[in-house]
């Protein structure tokens, strides 16, 4: 790897500070203490993916002397970006204000922001959240019921590659575009795509990737090709890039995120196998993980030879699974259920709480539980 002078700091920021991963178990420390580099972490659930990416960042700091304004770090969601700023606040105190965190989306909108006028957007562009994109939709006559799936389709059509829109869809989807661009807005996805572009002009390029010596992404599975392309372009020079996340999940799939930006950052960074895969869950009971490897392995894997985390945490209750010949079926034996079990066992009905799959199916959960005495 050819590192740049530029990387590295004369002096520690933390004068003196000896590095000691907080409550690192032997995977996690191999994964936080990896050299400086390209660096793929697996993890899996309950694996403790932020936790690495917080100590790599403060191992970066502490170890290899990178100055904190060098550091910037990618989250999926604002939440975490919170979690990540509170948790990086509490161990480096103001150092943690100097480096830069948060989520690709308000990157994107920055970096836009700053070079507006190559970026093709008017200065001062407003970002359509999902309420005014429903409204826009309400406007062009897109009935409620269909309002989210269209724009579904739309993020769907954006970013996988071999996905096809209904003519009709295809023909709201331009009136959709035309109507933002009018007013000078753009949606989120519109955010990623431009910045996309923006970051293949070779002088923004060069000017954006300079200002950071080290790119970290948390929840890595998240990103669809495009959003990989915009972390690509800023690291692909320093080559100082730290990617945590789970090769077996993808339940943004609709949205375009892609198993095959594990691949891609193997080739694209030179690296034959990912660094490091972290060996212990620590969210979920033995038995649970147990059962969902035996799904998983139905799986073609990304990687060979790949090993899982494990759990030694036990499982107080047995793991059944129950098949019903319909949808009445099966809640007339939750409904028995519970009240079983409440019989059994003295608790408030304010004890329990049923998880179903879709909103829609709520009003007739509730009607039947009201009909059979439930409140």
């Amino acid at each position: 790897m050819g590192e740049s002078t530029t990387l590295f700091s004369t002096k520690n920021p933390i004068s003196g500070a000896a590095f000691t991963p907080h409550t690192a178990s032997p995977s996690q420390r191999a994964a936080i203490e990896a050299d400086v580099g390209p660096v793929l972490v697996l993890a899996g659930p309950g694996a403790g993916k932020t936790f690495c990416l917080i100590e790599r960042i403060r191992f970066l700091i502490e170890k290899r002397e990178i100055p904190a304004d060098r550091i910037c770090a990618f989250t999926f969601t604002n939440k975490a970006a919170g979690e990540i700023s509170s948790r990086l606040e509490k161990f480096l105190g103001q150092t943690a204000n100097e480096i830069k965190r948060g989520t690709l989306h308000a990157f994107c909108a920055e970096l836009l922001r700053e070079f507006s006028e190559q970026s093709g957007l008017k200065p001062g562009f407003g970002i359509a959240d999902e309420d005014y994109q429903v409204s826009v939709l309400r406007r062009m006559g897109v009935a409620q019921r269909w309002q989210k799936n269209t724009l579904t389709k739309f993020t769907s059509h954006r970013f996988i590659d071999d996905f096809r829109m209904d003519p009709r869809d295809a023909d709201l989807y331009v009136d959709y575009v035309e109507f933002l661009n009018k007013r000078n807005l753009v949606d989120f996805d519109m955010l990623v795509m431009k910045t996309a572009d923006l970051l293949r002009l070779d002088d923004v390029s060069v000017a954006v990737r300079s200002r950071w010596g080290a790119v970290l992404v948390d929840e890595f599975q998240d990103l669809t090709p495009v959003q990989y392309s915009v972390i690509h372009a800023l690291a692909k020079e320093h080559r100082n890039i730290f990617a945590v996340g789970d090769d077996e999940q993808s339940i943004y799939s609709w949205a375009g995120a892609s198993p095959k930006v594990f691949t891609k950052f193997c080739n694209d960074f030179g690296l034959e196998k990912p660094t490091s895969e972290l060996a212990e869950n620590r969210r979920c009971p033995r038995e649970i993980v147990d059962l969902a490897r035996r799904l998983s392995n139905f799986n073609t894997p990304i990687f060979a030879h790949r090993s899982h985390a494990e759990s030694d945490k036990p499982c107080e209750f047995p793991i059944a699974t129950l098949k019903f010949n319909s949808g009445d079926e099966e809640i007339e034996w939750v409904i028995e259920d519970l009240t079983r079990d409440r019989s059994n066992h003295g608790l408030r009905w304010g004890d329990y709480a049923l998880l179903y799959r879709a909103n829609e199916m709520g009003n007739g959960i509730e009607a039947r539980f009201l009909t059979a005495g439930v409140p």
